[in-house]
This record gives structure tokens, sequence and C-alpha cells, in this order.
């Protein structure tokens, strides 16, 4: 009787592991299963985001693209304007080419004469307010470009900058001899007591009554 009991007892048992083993089976083989997905859905994640990050990129791309093919748009547009204008004529050519010169030679003029007032006025600081009788006397203050002054520009105003009523109306230096501009008139360069310089013109290149506006004659000895 005990030893039947032992035996039921032990195919019980049996049938029992039999069935635990088969549970682990079938779970060993549902867990490989779920790995794989995860696997499957990590390359999958992988793979959408590299392909995320080409397709951006691809756009970044096609933008740069479209800005360049609009650049290159306008520089053949501008290439083809360019193309069909006229071509300048040598005759007008020459003429802005004159033109451009005789600018350039205005600017220098007018920049000799403020440069040369500059060094007047700080000569008359320096000596009781009286302005120099000579480019020589002035050459101390007169750091660059004396010697084209001198050449260009006489001094028509000697006296002292405190008998003045007027500085921005008076006459110091004046160029020597008037230039021709474009338009067939004459022009001539001057500096003021107060500093400032300006250009004249004058149709016939008669200077004599603006000047005498503007000079203060010497006083008689």
């Amino acid at each position: 009787m005990v030893f039947l009991q032992q035996h039921q007892a032990q195919a019980r048992l049996r049938g029992e592991n039999d069935a635990l083993r088969q549970q682990l089976t079938a779970l060993q083989t549902e867990n490989a299963g779920l790995s794989n997905r995860l696997a499957d859905e990590g390359v999958f994640k992988r793979r959408a985001s590299a392909q995320l990050t080409e397709l951006l990129k691809l756009r970044g791309d096609v933008g740069l693209l479209r800005q360049q093919v609009g650049e290159i748009g306008k520089l053949r547009d501008e290439l083809q304007r360019r193309e069909s204008a006229p071509a300048i004529s040598p005759a007008l050519q020459a003429s802005m080419e004159t033109l451009e010169q005789q600018q350039q030679a205005a600017l220098a003029s007018l920049n000799r004469a403020k440069q040369g007032m500059l060094g007047f006025i700080m000569f008359a600081d320096e000596n009781q307010q009286q302005f120099p009788a000579s480019f020589a006397e002035a050459a101390p203050f007169i750091k660059e470009g004396l010697e084209p002054i001198a050449m260009n520009f006489e001094i028509v105003y000697v006296g002292s900058l405190t008998n003045l009523t007027n500085t921005a109306g008076t006459i110091v230096l004046r160029e020597k001899v008037p230039s021709r501009t474009r338009d067939g008139k004459w022009q001539k360069t001057y500096g003021f007591a107060d500093g400032h310089a300006e250009i004249h013109t004058e149709p016939d290149g008669n200077f004599d009554d603006w000047e005498s506006q503007h000079i203060i004659p010497p006083l008689p000895n």
C-alpha cells in the first residue's frame, strides 16, 4: 500500500515537472519572440531616424540649390542687361574722364585752401591774432603740402583777426590762376578768415566785382 502511494506520488511529480517544462519552454519561446520583435523595432526606429535626418538634409540641400539657382538667374539677367546696353562712345568716355579730372582738381584746390587757412589761424593764435605776411612764416604750422599751397595761392589779407567783423566773408587766400569748367565757365578757390574754403564761378572769368566785396584792401603806408 505504501509502495503504491509512493509510486502514485512520483508519477504525479513527473507529470507536474513535465507540465512545468512545457510552460518554461513556451515562456522561453515567447520571450525569444518578444526579443526579436524589440530588436526589429529598434532597427526600424534607427532606420526611421536615419531616414528623417537624410530627409532634412535633402530639404536643406534643395533650399540652398534654389537660392543658388536664383542668384545665377540674377547674374544672367545682369549680364544680358549689360550686353544689351549701348556702348559708351569714345567722345563720351573722354568727356566723363575730363569731368572726373576737373572734380579731383577742384577737390585738391579746396583741400589746399583749407590746409593753408588752418596754418594761418594757428599762426595767428600764437602771434597776437595777426595773420602771417608770407607762407614762409606759416610754414611751421602747415605740416603737409606747403609747396603746392604757395605755388597756387596768394595772400590777400595780412591784418589781424580782431579787425575783422565778418571772418566768414573775408578772403585771406586766393587762387592765382582760374580754371575752366566743363561748361565753359571759370572758377577760382578762396580761403576765408574763419577757416573755410569755397570755389566761386564766373561765366566770363572776371572775378573783380565779386572779390572786391570780400577782400579788404591793404591800408596805405
